[in-house]
C-alpha cells in the first residue's frame, strides 16, 4: 500500500498522539485494576492496556519510519497489533463482567484466533489480507453469539459504548479497504480506530474494572 509522504505524516501523527495517550491510559488501568475488588481486574487491565500501547506504537513506527527494512518489520507488527487489540479489548469484559465458563471459553477462542492470525501475518506476510480483515470483523463481533449473556452482564450505558465502538471500528474497515484509491482514506481509517478505542476504553474504565 503506497501512500504519499503527506498521507503517511498524517497517519503517523494521528496514531503517535494516541500512542502517548495509551501510555497514560495504561497507568490508569493498572491503578484501577489493582484497587478493584472484582476478580481478574488487574490481570485483564494489564492485558488490555498493553494491547492498546502495542497497536498504536507499532502503527506509529510503521507509518513514521522511512527505512524500508524497518518499515517492513513494523508493518507486520502493526497488523499483529490489530489481533492483540481485539482480543485485548475483549479480555476485561469476558473475565470481569461475564466471567464463568462462557467468559473463559470466549476468552480462549479470542486469543487462539489472535495467535493464529499473528502467526499467519509473520509467516505469510502480504498474503490473505482480505481474509485477515474478515477475521478482524468476526473476532470483533463474536460476542453477539452470547448476546443475552452480555446484556445481563453489563449496564445499558456500557452496552451502548461497546456497540458504538464496534460500529466505529467496522465503518473504519471500509476506508481501510478503499486503500490508496482515495487519498487520506487510511488516515480516516485511523480516526475511526481511535474513536472505537476511546469508546471501548471509557466503557471498560467506567463500567467494567471499577
Amino acid at each position: 500500500m503506497h501512500q504519499t509522504d503527506t498521507e503517511e505524516r498524517f497517519n503517523s501523527i494521528s496514531h503517535g498522539i494516541t500512542a502517548l495517550a495509551t501510555i497514560a491510559g495504561f497507568v490508569i488501568l493498572v491503578i484501577l485494576g489493582n484497587s478493584s475488588e472484582k476478580s481478574y481486574t488487574l490481570f485483564s487491565s494489564i492485558i488490555y492496556g498493553l494491547s492498546l500501547v502495542s497497536l498504536y506504537t507499532f502503527s506509529t513506527l510503521y507509518h513514521g519510519l522511512r527505512n524500508e527494512k524497518a518499515k517492513k518489520v513494523f508493518h507486520i507488527l502493526d497488523h499483529c497489533g490489530i489481533y492483540l487489540l481485539i482480543a485485548g479489548s475483549y479480555t476485561p469484559v469476558l473475565l470481569v463482567s461475564i466471567g464463568g465458563t462462557t467468559g473463559w471459553v470466549i476468552f480462549g477462542v479470542q486469543w487462539t484466533v489472535a495467535l493464529i492470525g499473528i502467526v499467519m501475518k509473520i509467516f505469510y506476510t502480504g498474503k490473505f489480507d482480505n481474509i485477515s480483515t474478515l477475521i478482524y470483523a468476526i473476532m470483533g463481533w463474536m460476542i453477539v453469539i452470547k448476546w443475552q449473556v452480555l446484556v445481563d452482564s453489563i449496564p445499558s450505558a456500557a452496552l451502548t459504548l461497546l456497540l458504538a465502538g464496534g460500529i466505529s471500528y467496522t465503518v473504519g474497515i471500509i476506508f481501510y479497504l478503499i486503500g490508496t484509491r482515495i487519498k487520506f482514506s487510511h488516515f480516516l481509517w485511523h480516526l475511526f480506530v481511535i474513536a472505537g478505542s476511546l469508546l471501548h476504553y471509557i466503557m471498560i474504565v467506567e463500567y467494567v474494572i471499577v
